[in-house]
């Protein structure tokens, strides 16, 4: 990831941002960590779009990402429109 993008990331903590993962899959998260030095961050997932990847919870539960599995972020400016 680039500085800019990890510097939006922690910008964005207790918002919603749009994850583009190298894999393709995208998710709509809000963040709750970035770490720097661990090069992650915990979010908690608002929508994928690749829903078959995760198990089902009652409860929302928090996921962990490295920035290596990161292409892109954008800021989401109005999270209940995602």
């Amino acid at each position: 990831m680039t500085p800019d993008a990890v510097a939006l990331l922690q910008r964005s903590i207790d918002k919603v941002v749009r994850l583009t993962r190298t894999d393709g899959e995208v998710i709509v998260a809000k963040i709750d960590l970035v770490d720097p030095i661990d090069e992650e961050i915990v979010y908690e997932m608002l929508s994928t779009s690749d829903e078959s990847k995760y198990e089902k919870f009652d409860r929302q539960p928090a996921y962990l990402l490295y920035f290596s599995d990161i292409s892109a972020v954008e800021a989401v400016a109005n999270p209940l429109n995602t």
